[in-house]
């Protein structure tokens, strides 16, 4: 049977065109509080529009929403700004990121102008571009946004809401991320100390925090200050889950990481294995965390130079992981490169040059920032020229670098191209010093 809607009469049409169009008449007479109402409607039917891959109308709807707001509160008003605020979202999420930025800077504009400098609602805007720049690997421009997000926020609702403790830690895993140790561990330590006094003695979120401090501390070397951390949060995810959770799993693959670098190899390993089995046993046999296990382990392994049973495990995550993930996600970055290191350090250039090109089709269907737009969309706006430039593939450099950079030297096959600095930069290469991608 046919679907109706594929059938509607041109009178049908005209009837519902007719429809709108006073509907549209309506919204002159209507007092401001009602009309104020309708932009929030028109602007949630736009987000879940959205959420169902509509994009274009997505789009237009917010887009209504924003003319709505602006005909009833002018063209200086926070309420526009909110609006405003959620057509950016929508062009974030579907990676049109010159539209969202575009969007968001005006929003911005708005509140700064109509808002006293500590208000709550600039806080948003700010943490909403802070985001957009973060996803795009502007991280430069992110860190004084998060940090005045994180103080008007500190300001207007204290230090332990649990909104001023996720601008924390946003702020304080965006300096983490980009090995700024110094500027994260007190604010990793603040956190833990608010939750300490807010939380009971067994949370999750204790957990988390206490993971990621000692990740600090141990990417600083100062293992001794790691391992009591660790050992606190493995005691608290099996006091909380027991000893066949994926967190339990997830705080003893941390302590064997530690002991990875400590060169306590057969401990490190023992752990690893234990990890796998939970995670194995828990979440079965093909999920992502279980090839995360099995890349630990593989470093492990290739750390040693047992080079076959690294390209085992590697392998068999990467079969995992092509079926469980999207194109693109950061594991799959990693595994691929894990194995062009591996097949590097063997000399076997076919094979590393195999994966070179994996990794770079890998990242090229997920930085399309119009793959998720309908067809009848496509093509409708000018696409950037996408930018090229090298990354070393040993472990030990990880610089991002223009072609012609004077610090580029090196072998040949030890370098991936990338076709756009996003590549580099999600795949965890730091920008150079020296030529400044």
């Amino acid at each position: 049977m046919q679907k109706f809607e594929n059938h509607v009469s041109h009178p049908a049409i005209h009837t519902i065109k007719m429809a709108l169009l006073l509907t549209l008449a309506t919204l002159c007479i209507l007092p401001a509080y009602a009309r104020g109402d309708l932009v929030t409607d028109v602007e949630t039917e736009a987000l879940m529009l959205n959420k169902q891959e509509r994009y274009s109308e997505a789009v237009n709807t917010a887009k209504e929403s924003v003319k709505i707001a602006e005909d009833t509160f002018g063209a200086d008003h926070p309420r526009l700004a909110k609006a405003m605020s959620v057509l950016g979202l929508i062009y974030f999420s579907q990676g049109k990121y010159s539209e969202a930025e575009s969007v968001y800077l005006q929003a911005l504009k708005i509140d700064e102008n109509a808002l006293v400098k500590d208000h709550p609602d600039l806080a948003t805007d700010l943490d909403n571009l802070a985001l957009l720049y973060q996803a795009q690997g502007r991280y430069a421009e992110c860190i004084p946004l998060y940090k005045r997000v994180l103080k008007i926020r500190e300001k207007a609702f204290g230090l332990d809401k649990p909104i001023v403790v996720t601008s924390r830690n946003r702020l304080g895993s965006l300096y983490f991320s980009q090995k700024m140790y110094d500027e994260a561990i007190p604010l990793f330590k603040q956190t833990l100390a608010i939750q300490e006094k807010t939380s009971g003695p067994d949370r999750d979120s204790i957990v988390e925090t206490l993971n990621i401090l000692a990740l600090a501390y141990h990417a600083q070397g100062k293992y001794d200050k790691v391992e009591p951390l660790l050992k606190r949060a493995l005691a608290m995810s099996e006091k909380k889950h027991g000893q066949f959770h994926p967190e339990y799993a997830t705080s003893l693959n941390n302590l064997a990481g530690l002991y990875k670098a400590q060169g306590k190899y057969s401990k490190s390993l023992q752990l690893y294995k234990r990890a796998l089995e939970i995670r194995e046993r828990s979440l079965g046999p093909n999920h992502p965390d279980v090839a995360k296990s099995l890349s630990n382990m593989g470093t492990l392994y290739f750390s040693k130079a047992r080079f076959g049973e690294a390209e085992r495990l590697y392998k068999r995550a990467l079969s995992i992981n092509e079926k469980a993930l999207k194109p693109g996600h950061p594991d799959m970055a990693t595994l691929l490169n894990n194995l062009v290191v591996l097949y590097n350090t063997q000399g076997k250039r076919a094979k590393a040059q195999h994966y070179h090109k994996r990794l770079m089709n890998t990242w090229d269907s997920a930085l399309k920032p119009e793959s998720n737009i309908s067809p009848a969309t496509q093509g409708t706006t000018q696409k950037k020229k996408p930018y090229t430039g090298r990354v070393y593939a040993s472990k030990f450099s990880r610089s991002f670098h223009r072609r012609n950079c004077v610090e580029l030297t090196g072998n040949e096959e030890e370098i991936i191209d990338f076709k756009s600095r996003e590549h580099a930069m999600q795949d965890g290469a730091i920008p150079c010093k020296t030529c400044k991608p």
